[in-house]
């Protein structure tokens, strides 16, 4: 193959992945409406906070993704005592601005309150690998997966061309670093991706719950969980979700009306 040819296809190549990365990961947001914010907020500082609460929610409503927003909201949560939904809207909070110092401070506290189902948050060996990168949000690991993969065509482009051989070995040393990089950070991008699917995260969020070994009220309650604990879920039958559990744990079942998804466009659980 000619090198003009190669680099025509490189070229393309690294057209498509910006395209893609476009169209999936730079895709528009909802804008919270900053004079429905600043009341709630208001109404927060003068204690109203059932009143602040319901000014946030409609925000969520109508699909605003916010650290900020959550952040409040899991805060007004709190101070009304129902420490599910303060876990529940900290974690999105913590999802979405996972650097935030103030987030995870609340987060820790509030935490102290809930009951520590298991050590791992997702279950497997997939969990290690998501875990690489939790300290960045999903669509920044995409733009780093995505940088990586410019670095490694562009190093690709470079090593065809360069002929003197100090030059070519330091392009080779980089070529083979930023495959690596790229491995990783795409092998934790798609460990998360396949995690929220096959072990969507969840908290409970009423006051205690009863987690029994079936989908039903008939079978022997194991343990309870109180509200705030968070979750993993593998499967659902018909009103229980069932918990994706260590190996060895046995079955773990909840009714699906105490869990709330953590995904921060709330969602039904099905």
């Amino acid at each position: 193959m000619k090198r003009s040819t190669f680099s025509l296809i490189l070229i393309t190549l690294l057209f498509l992945a910006g395209l893609f990365l476009a169209l999936t990961v730079l895709s528009p947001r909802v804008e919270a409406d900053a004079a429905t914010v600043d009341a709630a907020n208001e109404l927060y500082a003068s204690g109203h906070y059932a009143e602040a609460i319901q000014l946030y929610e409609g925000q969520v409503t109508r699909g605003v993704q916010d650290s900020a927003l959550f952040f409040n909201l899991g805060n007004a949560y709190f101070q009304q005592g129902d420490v599910g939904r303060a876990v529940l809207n900290l974690e999105r909070a913590a999802q979405l601005n996972p650097r935030d110092a103030d987030v995870a401070t609340n987060l820790a506290l509030v935490r102290e309150q809930t009951t520590e189902l298991f050590a791992e948050d997702a279950v497997g060996p997939l969990a290690v690998l998501a875990d690489a990168t939790d300290w960045m949000t999903e669509n920044e690991t995409a733009v780093v997966v995505l940088a990586f993969w410019f670095l490694l065509g562009l190093l690709i482009l470079a090593r065809s061309q360069v002929k003197s051989g100090k030059v070519r070995k330091a392009v080779q040393i980089g070529l083979v670093l930023a495959l690596a990089l790229l491995l990783i950070s795409g092998a934790s991008l798609a460990s998360r991706a396949f995690l929220e699917q096959t072990q969507p995260s969840g908290v409970v969020v009423s006051p205690t719950v009863a987690v029994s070994d079936g989908p039903g009220a008939e079978f022997v309650t194991e343990f309870t969980l109180n509200g705030g604990t968070s979750v993993n879920f593998t499967e659902t039958q018909g009103e229980w979700v069932r918990l994706a559990v260590p190996e060895g744990a046995g079955e773990n079942w909840l009714p699906m009306e105490s869990i709330e998804s953590l995904a921060t466009l709330p969602q039904t659980l099905s």
